[in-house]
């Protein structure tokens, strides 16, 4: 099984494979809206479901520590791709994956790389807060001791306690540690998620629209908490609202839908960019309409 280089160490077998697969992948230059400094990039990636082609031909690059949002309308392949960014499609049995997923310069497609390692190291929120029939202190132990987490009893209370104050949650539970994580309202119940996804210490954050089903007071919380959690992680975000991804993110990828003779619907990438270049100065017609409420 393939270790997954770190931002700071890469073998120089991995190197050496990364040379490699670049050779034969498609050029991605660094511009303004493709990074040099990525900690993951994806190269021509297609997402079939049986025979379903849902995405087709993604090249993207992520930068570490910045937070780039996914948006586009129902349909156009935002959550496919995002999932693809830690195998959560391999869950899928009629999922297949072609094109190739870099995280630290190893493809996380290789087939020696540990799914389960991909997924401690990118991790996952979903769309509805889904805390599990525990504690509050056992959601978070629970996703350390899953990564195999060993330590002692001491060292699982000092990591709860760190991942519930990266989330912003502490100082509002910390007096109810043993409490079930379902007497938590909806906005904290998510930030418990995030803690529990935190707790195996991850590099990069996938948040497949996060707040689209809390309260706007509750989905302040989650924003201002992402640009906080950003200095210490990457975050990849899909949210429908506009105005979210505006408030939040560096860059944007705006994804959009082709329709085949058919009538077969394929998610495919538009324009990715800053995100206050992409709002304001949009380079493509496609993009200008979705922006401003002709489509979508």
């Amino acid at each position: 099984m393939v270790n997954l280089p770190t931002a700071r160490q890469t073998t120089r077998e991995t190197m050496e494979d990364t040379q490699t697969q670049a050779a034969t992948a498609r050029p991605a230059a660094p511009t303004d809206s493709t990074p040099a400094d990525a900690v993951m990039r994806v190269e021509g990636l297609n997402v079939y479901y049986g025979d379903f082609l849902a995405v087709k031909d993604v090249t993207l690059r992520f930068a570490r520590h910045e937070i780039t949002a996914l948006i586009g309308p129902s349909g156009c392949g935002k959550s496919t791709v995002l999932r693809s960014l830690n195998r959560m499609n391999d869950l899928i049995p009629s999922a297949r994956v072609e094109g190739a997923v870099f995280f630290n310069d190893q493809d996380i497609y290789d087939p020696d790389v540990d799914p389960v390692e991909v997924r401690r190291r990118v991790g996952m929120v979903f769309q509805k807060p889904n805390p599990f029939p525990k504690s509050i202190y056992e959601n978070v132990a629970w996703g350390a001791r899953i990564n195999g987490f060993k330590g002692k009893r001491g060292e699982l209370d000092d990591l709860v306690e760190r991942a519930l104050r990266q989330a912003a949650l502490w100082d509002e539970v910390k007096d109810k540690l043993h409490e079930s994580g379902y007497s938590l309202s909806g906005g904290q119940q998510q930030r418990l998620c995030i803690a529990r996804a935190l707790a195996p210490n991850p590099e990069v954050l996938l948040m497949d629209e996060p707040a689209s089903a809390l309260d706007p007071i509750a989905t302040l919380r989650i924003e201002e908490l992402m640009l906080s959690l950003k200095e210490q992680y990457t975050i990849i975000i899909v949210t429908h609202n506009m105005q979210q991804a505006g408030r939040v993110s560096d860059r944007t990828a705006f994804f959009s839908v082709e329709v085949d003779e058919r009538g077969q619907r394929t998610g495919k990438l538009v324009e990715f960019d800053l995100t206050d270049k992409l709002f304001t100065q949009p380079a493509m017609k496609e993009t200008e309409d979705y922006i401003t409420g002709r489509f979508g």
